[in-house]
């Protein structure tokens, strides 16, 4: 219902602004059909989606382990936490000369960007779930835990029973928040400076005017978005089936 809505919408600017300006969607969809079928474009579509994807799991894994650190350790939050707030409101787009001067101009720079845009999201939201835990969870597991065992054990046993079920929640939240805005900064990355990807098929039919190329390349980043999106729902759907649950309840 939300897809036809939509279409509807679209349909109706597309017949208001003339296809000079908006062109329709069966315009626009058809276009994309036929890209599919085209070397080139798959092409632009498999580097932007290599770009998002490592860029995105990249600034997985490196924030949810530091946000659980940051959370645990006061002592390190009261280090890291000054940087993290002075640096987050920054718009991480602004990195992008920094890296390609730092990186070069190959896949490095995008890539780095896009994780540092997820991991700033993510540590952000697992840092304080984790800092809000309640703290008799943290009372009850050390009263379980055997005097007899290793601390490297103990600290492998909190996070898996503890920390880990604790923030996935979380995470999968900040996955959703940063599924687009991850794409948002992939275009500005592949806006310049390159010849493959979205962001350049983009802009590059931009300055043609070829209007129905330039949607095609935005539905491309649009459904890019989308995937990760949805990855997101189903992470917390199979990782966290409480929360489900108690939105049942």
């Amino acid at each position: 219902m939300a897809i036809l809505v939509f279409l509807i919408v679209w349909r109706l600017l597309a017949q208001i602004f003339g296809p000079g300006i908006l062109p329709t969607p069966e315009a626009v969809i058809g276009d994309f059909g036929l890209r599919l079928s085209q070397k080139s474009f798959l092409g632009h579509l498999k580097a932007s989606f290599y770009r998002a994807t490592v860029g995105f799991f990249l600034g997985l894994t490196l924030a949810v382990p530091l946000g659980w650190l940051m959370g645990w350790r006061k002592k390190l939050d009261n280090y890291l936490s000054p940087l993290l707030f002075l640096t987050y409101p920054a718009p991480k787009v602004l990195f992008l000369p920094v890296l390609i001067v730092t990186l070069g101009l190959g896949e490095a720079p995008k890539i780095v960007l896009v994780a540092v845009t997820v991991g700033y999201q993510v540590l952000v939201v697992t840092r304080d779930s984790v800092l809000n835990l309640d703290k008799s969870y943290y009372e009850s597991f050390l009263a379980m835990w055997p005097a007899t065992r290793s601390s490297g054990a103990k600290s492998l046993a909190l996070v898996q029973h503890i920390l880990w079920p604790a923030s996935l929640p979380a995470v999968a939240t900040a996955m959703r928040l940063a599924s687009g805005t991850a794409v948002s900064v992939l275009f500005m990355a592949e806006s310049f400076a390159t010849d493959l990807g979205l962001g350049y098929f983009i802009v590059d039919a931009w300055g043609n005017l070829d209007l129905p190329r330039m949607f095609s390349g935005i539905l491309a980043m649009g459904l890019l978005g989308g995937f990760f999106y949805l990855l997101a729902n189903l992470t917390e759907k199979t990782l966290c089936p409480w929360v489900k649950a108690a939105r049942v309840a």
